[in-house]
């Protein structure tokens, strides 16, 4: 290869290296929205506030909704918080300009006589326009802090979760969903 010809190909890796960067940067600084519109299939299971909800594996009851703004859920999240070994669940209930954090309290339970698969992210919380924001971070007691870092809930566990979900300011919660159990739970939160 001539001179000429190597000028050439180093401006060529120049340029797609450049147009990589660029386009890696766009990537990066676009943040991703927890935010879709979810439509509940027919074969739901529903439930009222303080109604236990069952699939083929959990069962679910929604105790309540609370803005972080109220002192309870506060203190039962900064408790839960504390008490957890894993530093992931560390976080600040100072939400970000323009968003609000709701917690919902769940009680969750393994119907079954051996482990099964359970995760926290697979909740979302739908506004009345079914608007789903699904879940940020959850804390519950040190015995289920293994549960949520492993995804796998023994048989017979139970346990409160407070599930935590951003959501734009004046956003209220209408229901709580758990959309990866079969079929897919919807509580109601009003």
């Amino acid at each position: 290869m001539n001179r000429k010809q190597l000028v050439v190909v180093v401006i060529v890796i120049l340029l797609i290296a450049v147009g990589l960067a660029a386009s890696m940067g766009t990537f990066l600084a676009t943040i991703p929205t927890k935010e879709a519109t979810y439509k509940a299939p027919a074969s739901a299971v529903r439930a009222s506030l303080g109604t236990t909800a069952s699939s083929d594996t959990i069962s679910l009851r929604l105790n309540s909704v609370r803005d972080t703004s109220n002192t309870t859920a506060r203190d039962v999240w900064a408790k839960l918080n504390n008490e957890s070994a894993n530093v992931t669940y560390r976080m600040s209930l100072t939400p970000s300009p323009g968003e609000r954090y709701l917690i919902a309290n769940i009680t969750v339970k393994n119907l079954k006589s051996t482990n099964v698969h359970f995760s926290d992210t697979a909740f979302a919380v739908l506004s009345a326009n079914n608007t789903a924001y699904y879940s940020n971070y959850a804390v519950c007691n040190q015995n289920c802090s293994r549960a949520l870092e492993n995804r796998t809930l023994s048989a017979g566990f139970t346990s409160d979760l407070y599930v935590l979900f951003a959501v734009p300011a004046g956003t209220t919660a209408d229901k709580v969903v758990y959309t990866t159990s079969n079929p897919p739970i919807v509580m109601s939160a009003v």
